[in-house]
């Protein structure tokens, strides 16, 4: 036997047996310590000799990760996810100091500047925070959060493009995994609507979070499978979009849905090559409309009574009930707190992450459901525009429509401009996953989460990069 080849068998049954005698530990739930050991010196030994793979292994875990909390000390952590994302943004900070060479367009693009503007503000906040210690852990997540999937990932496919697309992938094979898990799980009780809110426990903590990550990689896995030549690939796609299809269609998620049709929307409205202004003017016309007729269209949502269901019909029109849907009504008590806390500090919030220990008293009454809470525990504002505005002030939200605006106005401009494929089906997909969560964000808010954050972030790459080299 040639020694390459002996060499090579050795090498993976050594990997395979220590594979499975991690699961084994895992599955018994004995000896967790070993299998915790062998993946950190896993990570040490990427960290040191193949910082891509490590990556790619981070955007793999993300969707399988499990979330971790401790309420005495108001600390959850998702694993191994959130590991990974330390230990890259430890890497990357010592780099720095001596041998990471930057590019000059990249760490001063619009969408990088916005991202300090945004993280920069928010420590400022975090100083005068209502509740400085739970601030400050907020702001450390979102720093390597941003630190692992943006700037890292700048660094991962700046000189290859290709890179991106297996990024990508990788996040795209541990969903698939999640769905299947999830469908199954669902199928067992019986394909119910209230199943529907909880099946994909432990991976993801409700339907709203899972329905826009599904909704997030529709646009990607179509620009993926449209893309290639490969037919094995396109197989590979085709099977995955189609998987994530019926994982959306299942997630019973009505923000979900309605961020997939307006991308559908931006798509045409890409494909036309309609101004960017236009755009702007259209929201703007919107949003003038909506505050002149508010009062109309609410008494008119007043009247609907159609709750949530298991059928189709109906839980579309569920959609607008702000009279007996307890999810709707909730997120209009949500909404009118976070209004009041707005009011009360308009510049500098009340620190971020900050919103769940201080909404309680601004609730209302008449907006209260069965789902409240008098003691203000249930969670997050239900928008990540009135969110931040709460918790960091006005120049907060401010820095969260910069990333919006110049994230968006890059990734059109860089697919009108761009001339290969590959770059203009990255700038097309990524500006449209973007549109499904910027929509969605009116919503719910889960950038606090590294399940979203990851391919949110690592979005603003991917455009930053192909934009910087369509200029």
């Amino acid at each position: 036997m040639n020694p390459e080849i002996r060499k090579k068998i050795i090498l993976w049954s050594c990997i395979g047996v220590f594979a499975l005698v991690n699961f084994l530990c895992i599955w018994k739930k004995e000896f967790f310590l070993f299998p915790a050991i062998s993946f950190v010196l896993l990570v040490i030994y990427l960290m040191v000799f193949r910082v891509d793979w490590l990556m790619y292994l981070m955007a793999f875990v993300t969707p399988l990760s499990v979330t971790l909390s401790d309420d005495r000390v108001q600390l959850g952590i998702s694993l191994p996810s959130e590991f990974i994302m330390i230990a890259l943004t430890l890497l990357f900070f010592c780099r720095i100091l001596y041998d990471l060479n930057l590019n000059r367009k990249l760490v001063l693009h619009p969408i990088s500047i916005a991202i300090y503007a945004y993280l920069l503000w928010m420590f400022i906040t975090c100083l005068t925070s209502e509740h400085p210690v739970v601030s400050f852990k907020f702001w450390a997540s979102k720093i390597w959060f941003i630190t692992s999937c943006y700037f890292m990932v700048l660094q991962l496919i700046k000189n290859d493009l290709k890179n991106a697309v297996t990024f990508f992938d990788s996040y795209m094979v541990g969903l698939v995994i999640v769905v299947i898990y999830t469908t199954i799980h669902h199928a067992i009780m019986g394909f119910t609507e209230v199943a529907g809110h909880w099946v994909m426990t432990p991976f993801y903590n409700d339907h709203t979070a899972y329905g826009a990550v599904l909704a997030f990689f529709a646009p990607i896995v179509m620009a993926f499978f449209f893309q290639t030549e490969d037919k094995r690939k396109k197989w590979f796609y085709g099977i995955c979009g189609l998987i994530l299809l019926v994982g959306l269609f299942l997630s019973y998620c009505r923000a979900a849905w309605i961020s997939v049709i307006v991308m559908m929307g931006v798509w045409v409205v890409m494909k036309l090559k309609i101004k960017f202004s236009w755009l702007v003017l259209a929201g703007l016309f919107f949003g003038v409309f909506f505050f002149f007729y508010a009062d109309d269209i609410l008494y008119r949502m007043g009247r609907n009574d159609q709750d949530t269901s298991g059928n189709l019909t109906e839980h579309i029109q569920s959609m607008s009930n702000i009279s007996t849907d307890a999810s709707n009504v909730e997120r209009l008590n949500r909404w009118t707190a976070a209004m009041g806390m707005i009011k009360e500090r308009p510049v500098v919030g009340w620190g971020p992450g900050t919103y769940q220990f201080e909404y309680a008293p601004y609730q209302k009454s008449r907006y209260q459901t069965i789902i409240s809470t008098n003691f203000g525990n249930g969670g997050n504002a239900h928008s990540e525009y009135l969110g931040p505005c709460a918790e960091t002030g006005i120049v907060g939200l401010l820095t969260v429509l910069a990333l919006l605006v110049t994230s968006l106005y890059s990734g059109i401009l860089a697919y009108s401009r761009a001339t290969d494929r590959l770059r203009r089906s990255l700038a097309l997909c990524m500006t449209l996953a973007l549109v499904t969560y910027f929509i969605h964000g009116f919503l719910n808010n889960f950038l606090d989460t590294d399940k979203l954050s990851l391919p949110f972030w690592a979005a603003f790459a991917v455009i930053a990069v192909v934009s910087s080299e369509t200029e």
